[in-house]
């Protein structure tokens, strides 16, 4: 494992596009994955099938993900999706949405690698872009990015890469919503994102449950950042940026998405509060941090 190097010459490479289908299926799963329930006045029409209601913001995120994770582009980057279960992590990212997402339809994912870099520790940092268009009407309806995190696998001479700084307030934050989470979260988000990274099912060494997916989480901050401050409407989500994932969450353990109105911009961070901790570890957990949205 210490052997792989992500090779320096992939930054500037581009993939072929991707093509993915959703359902009004895909929609409502991935927002029940997400927190959204029948029982919230906000989630209702998206947890029906209604053509009316918006589908869930993530359904074109994950459309980047399927992209990301094809043997294209793992066999180019690390060797194979079998090496990027042992090593790689999702980082920190970004993406701007451009309207209501249809609750079913078909979108077509443009990817490129921009950047290669490394940590002091030599761990690889790869930059990777991608664009998300609704593949009938052409229309624009994703764009970010994912800084991707490989343990022991940076390139001979990387050059530093970082991820952006988001400064949270000290004072306590305005809003807090609070969540169990289910036992089986990881099989409720794979069974309609399609991500069947073994991390997410096997207890490793030294962990006390499989991980929860970085992206799941993500959209949970999502849905209570729609309802606390868009009434419940989705498509109000103009833009997210996540500054850094510090720390692994396990199922069963709840969380809390803490929201700070600073100036008209949202700030948060997804914490684990310190007496539901799981992992042995001492204060609040931090999952998620470094979190700016605009709405």
């Amino acid at each position: 494992m210490a052997e792989m190097k992500v090779p320096l010459g992939i930054a500037g490479t581009e993939f072929s596009p991707f093509e993915f289908v959703w359902t009004w299926e895909t929609s409502q799963l991935l927002a029940r994955a997400t927190g959204c329930s029948i029982r919230d006045e906000h989630d209702f029409l998206r947890m029906t099938k209604s053509s009316e209601a918006p589908g869930h913001p993530m359904v074109p995120f994950n459309g980047a993900l399927l992209a990301r994770n094809r043997d294209e582009v793992m066999d180019q980057l690390i060797g194979g999706y079998s090496n990027w279960q042992q090593v790689g992590r999702w980082g920190s990212g970004g993406a701007k949405f451009f309207g209501a997402i249809p609750q079913s339809g078909s979108g077509r994912v443009r990817s490129r690698i921009t950047e290669v870099g490394g940590t002091s520790k030599g761990h690889a940092l790869v930059r990777f872009n991608f664009e998300v268009d609704d593949a009938l009407s052409g229309s624009h309806l994703l764009e970010g990015w994912m800084l991707l995190f490989l343990l022991g696998c940076a390139p001979d001479d990387a050059a530093g890469l970082s991820a952006p700084r988001i400064a949270i307030p000290e004072r306590p934050p305005d809003e807090v919503i609070a969540h169990d989470t289910p036992l089986n979260v990881t099989f409720d988000w794979a069974v309609p994102s399609g991500d069947w990274n073994t991390t997410h099912f096997i207890q490793q060494a030294g962990n006390p449950a499989p991980l929860t997916h970085g992206p799941r989480n993500m959209g949970l901050v999502l849905s209570d950042a729609a309802r606390t401050y868009a009434d419940g409407d989705v498509s109000k989500l103009e833009e997210v940026t996540i500054g850094s994932l510090p720390a692994p969450h396990y199922p069963p353990e709840p969380t809390e998405t803490r929201f700070w109105n600073e100036d008209g911009r949202v700030l948060g961070r997804l914490v684990v509060p310190a007496a539901e901790r799981i992992d042995g570890g001492d204060g609040d957990k931090v999952c998620i941090d470094q979190i700016e949205l605009r709405i």
